[in-house]
């Protein structure tokens, strides 16, 4: 669906999941074996007196952070877009705890290397080590699971995992969510000549 129509029906809180083409994209959708490399949170902000639609996400090299949606589809990331479907579910309770950790950092790599690392997991399991290493650092869909379970949403007993076990793909199969497709940016008009 085009950016251009699909942009005012995208509400704040709904989940923004993102396939990139570069090689850390690539690399990070291997290593977690899913088709997403990305997940941040749908945000409205008025600035300078017009409507932005932003995402809200924990970022590697920034932290947690606002970046416009917009500037994504530009630069080619593919975009899908899920909507919130759980009624019990608070957008402003979601995206009020997602904008309290604003500013906060990323995840330091042993976080990432506990939640996703084949032999680095397993060894922390054995040894009892905590999933959870710091709460003030998140990465992207440990970011987005917690910001939803703010938000009021109870997992069902199939998706319920802790969220800083959470991969990108895993948001996408939550319950609470619908994908509604794949953002795309303008198409270029072709030229016969």
């Amino acid at each position: 669906m085009l950016y251009s129509e699909a942009r005012e029906r995208i509400a704040s809180g709904d989940v923004l999941l993102f396939r990139g083409s570069l090689l850390h994209s690539r690399i990070i959708q291997r290593w977690t074996r899913s088709v997403y490399s990305h997940v941040g949170l749908a945000l409205w902000i008025k600035a300078d007196g017009v409507q932005r639609l932003m995402v809200i996400e924990a970022r590697e090299g920034s932290g947690v952070r606002l970046f416009p949606l917009s500037e994504y589809l530009a630069r080619g990331d593919h975009v899908d877009w899920f909507a919130i479907t759980d009624s019990g579910l608070s957008r402003e309770k979601t995206i009020g705890w997602g904008m309290d950790r604003l500013g906060r950092a990323y995840a330091s790599p042993w976080q990432f290397l506990r939640s996703f690392g084949l032999v680095s997991k397993r060894l922390s399991n054995w040894l009892g080590l905590p999933t959870k290493v710091d709460q003030d650092r998140w990465f992207c869909s440990w970011f987005a699971a917690q910001a939803l379970r703010a938000g009021g949403w109870v997992p069902s007993p199939s998706d319920d995992q802790p969220p800083e076990k959470c991969t990108p793909g895993d948001i996408a199969l939550f319950t609470c969510l619908q994908r509604r497709g794949q953002l795309e940016p303008r198409r270029a008009l072709r030229v016969a000549g």
